[in-house]
């Protein structure tokens, strides 16, 4: 373990550790460091993505942001694929009204990630494919409970798992594989030779929602989001740069 994924392992304690006091202080008034926040979550991937891939990696963090704000604005406007839903402003400015100009820097991260971990644990594109939208499905899972308690975004008809409609997820899945499908398409068999990096927002974000989870007592999320930790160390070897 180089000196690099040192440090992260031990940031992704301090953030456990910082997500008690999150839950337990009303952010609302705080906008400017819930910003903040998600784009230095998602500094570390960008930064590894950007490094390891050469242009491929710009290209692909440009359109992969461009498909997540599009894919967020119709979403809030139709209902469609996850069920209808608006954001406050807690997380950012929003562009045009509607979808909070952090969105990429939020999900971006997740994705590439989830790709990550796909790659290093499946042959074949379709099982990357598959197990990428999964993944992405489980830390949906682990997130959106926490984002709604916290008044991230609201639910039209909030639904069973936590507040979360169950409708949310199959979009996740949905908008997942299609992201998967992006990312084959810019980087063709590159994704095969994504660095150790892609994975080390995720697990920065993971470490924050699941502590948050359990210090909340949501306790589906809170194993769902170990579950998750436990395969990016082990994935990674905990070599997560």
């Amino acid at each position: 373990m180089n000196l690099k994924s040192a440090v992260i392992l031990f940031t992704g304690v301090i953030l456990a550790a910082v997500s008690y006091f999150v839950v337990n202080v009303n952010i609302s008034g705080y906008s400017i460091i819930s910003v903040l926040f998600i784009m230095a979550l998602a500094l570390p991937s960008f930064l590894a993505i950007i490094r390891g891939m050469d242009g491929h990696g710009v290209i692909l963090i440009l359109i992969l942001g461009v498909y997540a704000i599009v894919l967020e604005t119709i979403a809030i406007i139709t209902g469609f694929p996850y069920s209808g839903f608006h954001y406050t402003g807690i997380i950012g400015l929003k562009l045009l009204g509607y979808t909070p100009f952090t969105v990429p820097f939020a999900w971006l991260p997740i994705f590439l990630g989830c790709a990550y971990l796909a790659k290093e644990s499946v042959d074949g594109l379709p099982g990357f494919l598959l197990l990428t939208a999964f993944l992405a499905v489980l830390c949906d899972m682990v997130i959106d409970p926490m984002a709604v308690a916290l008044r991230f975004w609201v639910w039209d008809n909030p639904g069973i798992f936590y507040g979360v409609p169950l409708q949310n997820f199959a979009g996740w899945l949905l908008t997942g594989f299609l992201a998967a499908l992006i990312l084959l398409a810019v980087l063709r068999d590159g994704f095969r030779e994504m660095p150790e990096g892609s994975v080390s927002s995720l697990y920065l974000i993971m470490c924050f929602w699941t502590a948050a989870s359990l210090f909340t007592g949501l306790e589906v999320p809170f194993i769902t989001g170990t579950v998750i930790i436990t395969l990016i160390l082990y994935r990674t070897g905990l070599r997560l740069w």
